[in-house]
């Protein structure tokens, strides 16, 4: 069975991985307060409305990446664009560990995607 908060989530990491997550969520707790976490599909994320289709952000990691969710895959796809060293997933983009110039390349981008959810 999977995390049920997003604790637990992130003490079932490895260091480096709880070490990017961790940050991906003090991140968004910093700069987007208004959006609450919570663990949707065995992962963090934040609802940008009351439901997933109203839009999401969420965060997961893997062995040799973390990977940000976006909901909107048009958004996704012009973001992963512009990030030549990131795969791009289904509706997300993997970041290698340490990547931190895609990563905050990635964190910039998240005020305009809830832009599209706020127009």
């Amino acid at each position: 069975m999977g995390a049920a908060s997003v604790s637990e989530y992130v003490a079932s990491l490895n260091e480096e991985q709880r070490r990017h997550v961790s940050a991906f969520i003090d991140f968004m707790g910093a700069e987007y307060p208004q959006l609450t976490s919570k663990i949707s599909f065995s992962m963090p994320m934040w609802l940008v409305g009351k439901k997933m289709n109203e839009g999401y952000v969420a965060v997961s990691a893997a062995k040799n990446h973390f990977s940000i969710h976006f909901s909107d895959e048009e958004f996704l796809n012009r973001l992963a664009e512009s990030l030549p060293a990131c795969k791009k997933g289904k509706r997300c983009i993997n970041i290698k560990y340490g990547d931190e110039q895609s990563l905050r390349v990635v964190e910039a981008s998240i005020s305009d995607f809830l832009k599209l959810y706020h127009s």
